[in-house]
Parts: structure tokens; C-alpha cells; sequence
């Protein structure tokens, strides 16, 4: 079954969105890449979807998003194992990833990267910091602020990979692969009101990191985060429309 964000329109490249967590939509990224033209397809892998293991010939790029669950919990989850060869046939046949959190940390374990429990998580608000390296869509300043939700994060980057920020407590917090397939640690697509979803089943991460809430930092800062993040989603999105 088809479920697209708003209406699906003939015509439109289609961007596959795998939700691998019922609280964890397309949101934020979703509205800002359907301004610039995409239509939507969410693949609600939670909810026993069937994840496959080729890209389907009517899309243009997938957007793997976030969850409670890690990147090895294969035996517990199977569409985890269908998700990491869909994204891996991607990566081989050059077709964009957007790939978010456990979408990164998928990404990088469908390769031959690696993922491991962080020493200390990283829950709300937080500092990225650009390295040296240029890069046409993630062209912010040297620092940007970023919303966090995670315990593990990728340890070894896949062959090839070029990383393009970290944070103090999270070394690859952007990643590139080729021209076209990019992932990030952060939540871009969150709001507070995802935050007040995730603080009311609070999973491992919120539970293990000592904080009682992170709603109003989230709320204080959400003008900024789309200021930012809103022209690089987009960027992304105008690359491969062309």
C-alpha cells in the first residue's frame, strides 16, 4: 500500500520515505522537499510494510528516517536486514539518500561501516561544527545548532565516505557518498511536537541521558533549526531534481 504526505500528483519524481518508528514521520524534510516539487511515498516499515530490497523504478531517491531501535537489531526487527540491501542497491546504482539518525546508522552498516552504543548521548539542542572539507549542499558556517535524539552513533564510516561535520560528543554527525547521498545524525525533520511525542514514550536514549525535558530548548530554538536547515534540505532536493 501507497501512503504519500498530501496528495500525490502525476508527474512528480517520487522520494521514498522508509518510517521505521511510528512517531518518527517524514515532517519537517517532507513539507520543505513537496515545496520544491517531490511528492512524498512513506513506506511504513513498522507497521509490517514490506521493505524492498531493490529500488522500485518510479523513485528517484529514498529517505530513511529515525528510531528507538539500533542499526544491528536485525534478528528483533527483519525489515531492518530488507532496509540495509534497499539502501546498499541505492549506493551501487548511484540513487540519493537523504538518510536521517538510525537512517544514517543503517546507511552505514548496509556498507561496511559501523555502529556502536555512544559514551555519552546527545539529547536536545547541540553545536555541529563544519570540518575543512567544501560541500555544495551542506554549506552552512562553521557551526550550526542541531536536534539530537540518539545513544549509538557510526563509529567507522563506510569506505569511501567523507565526513563533513561532528559535534563534541559525536564524531560523524554529516556524512557524504558520491555526489548525491547524504546522512545525518541530527533530527532535521523534528519540531517540538515530535520532541512531546518522544518525551511521552520516552525510550532508552531519554531515559539513560539524565534529562527531565528537552521540549522547551527544542521550542526556543525551532525558528533558527529550519533556518537553517530548510535551504540545505532543499538544496539537496534541487540536486536531484536537475
Amino acid at each position: 500500500m501507497s501512503h504519500y504526505l498530501g496528495m500525490a500528483e502525476k508527474g512528480k519524481k517520487i522520494i521514498l520515505a522508509i518510517q521505521n518508528d511510528p512517531t518518527d514521520p517524514p515532517h519537517l524534510v517532507g513539507r520543505w522537499l513537496m515545496e520544491i516539487g517531490f511528492d512524498i511515498r512513506i513506506l511504513r516499515a513498522y507497521t509490517g510494510e514490506v521493505v524492498p530490497t531493490k529500488v522500485p523504478d518510479d523513485v528517484c531517491a529514498l529517505l530513511p528516517l529515525g528510531g528507538s531501535m539500533g542499526a544491528n537489531d536485525d534478528e528483533e526487527l527483519p525489515w531492518l536486514a530488507d532496509e540495509k540491501k534497499l539502501l546498499a542497491d541505492a549506493v551501487a546504482r548511484e540513487i540519493p539518500i537523504f538518510a536521517i539518525c538510525l537512517g544514517a546508522q543503517l546507511l552505514a552498516t548496509a556498507l561496511d561501516g559501523e555502529v556502536s552504543r555512544a559514551q555519552v548521548g546527545e539529547i536536545g539542542i547541540y553545536r555541529i561544527n563544519r570540518n575543512s572539507i567544501s560541500d555544495s549542499i551542506f554549506n552552512f558556517g562553521e557551526s550550526a545548532i542541531s536536534a539530537q535524539w540518539h545513544e549509538d552513533k557510526i563509529s567507522k564510516l563506510p569506505t569511501g565516505a567523507v565526513n563533513l561535520a561532528s559535534s563534541e560528543l559525536c564524531e560523524n554527525q554529516i556524512y557524504r557518498i558520491g555526489k548525491a547521498t547524504y546522512a545525518v545524525q541530527f533530527h532535521p525533520e523534528i519540531d517540538s511536537g515530535i520532541i512531546k511525542l518522544w518525551e511521552d514514550d520516552a525510550d532508552n536514549a531519554f531515559l539513560e541521558s539524565g534529562k527531565s525535558s528537552v521540549k522547551a530548548e527544542v521550542r526556543v530554538a525551532e525558528i533558527e533549526l529550519e533556518e537553517i536547515w530548510k535551504p540545505i534540505i532543499q538544496n539537496w532536493g534541487r540536486l536531484i531534481l536537475q
